[in-house]
Formats: structure tokens, C-alpha cells, sequence
């Protein structure tokens, strides 16, 4: 097995639905920087997975309101790191195929926090 990770980043805005009093739940927005570690057993071009291919399901979130993605609405996911790790990771599976395992994706919201998705 061989992995590599890749960090990207991407900026979007969004608004959470709290039911305690937070600076969180004004629309702000944030420049997240996305961490997403990748495995095969096999590579592919002499690659686990094309780099391109990965920033291409994170930029999709690149300048937009998190809130509105449809991802979050129709499940009805409030917009945290966490939620956002998992997103990801289900949008980096289906992008990739079932050659290459999404092992973990890692969302830094700020520079001291981050929320950690990874596989079972």
C-alpha cells in the first residue's frame, strides 16, 4: 500500500444555527486549508491518485456560501469543520473511485483548530 496526502485550501463563507449566543451564528467566512491523505495497493500512471483531481472536489467550495451548497441543505448538515471533513471525504470517494482509498481528510477552520474525518 502507498499513500500520499495533499493540502489545499479553499475560501467560502457560512453561518451556523446555534441555540446558545456565538459569534458563529453572524455569516462570516474562513480560509480553510484541507489536508486529504490518499492509499492504493496499486498505482495508476505511477500515481496513488492525480493531485488535480483532488483540488478539483475541494475547489468546488472555493468562494461560495456553505450554507447553500447543496450538500449541506438536503441533508440538512450544519456547516462545521466537521461537517465539512465528511463532505468532503464522500465527494473525494465517489471522485476518485474504488482503486484508490480516501483515507483521512482533515479541515483546519482556523490555524489552532481542525476537524479530522477518517476512514473506519
Amino acid at each position: 500500500m502507498i499513500s500520499v496526502s495533499l493540502r489545499c485550501h479553499f475560501d467560502a463563507a457560512h453561518q451556523l444555527r446555534l441555540p446558545y449566543a456565538s459569534p458563529c451564528t453572524r455569516p462570516h467566512g474562513h480560509h480553510y486549508v484541507v489536508e486529504v491523505t490518499a492509499s492504493a495497493a496499486e498505482l495508476e500512471h505511477g500515481m496513488v491518485v492525480d493531485f488535480d483531481a483532488v483540488r478539483r472536489v475541494v475547489e468546488e467550495f472555493d468562494h461560495c456560501d456553505l450554507n447553500q451548497r447543496p450538500e449541506f441543505r438536503v441533508a440538512d448538515l450544519p456547516t462545521t469543520a466537521e461537517n465539512i471533513a465528511l463532505v468532503l471525504a464522500r465527494k473525494l470517494e465517489a471522485a476518485v473511485g474504488p482503486r484508490v482509498s480516501i483515507d483521512e481528510v482533515v479541515v483546519h477552520e482556523t490555524p489552532r483548530s481542525c476537524a479530522r474525518w477518517c476512514k473506519e
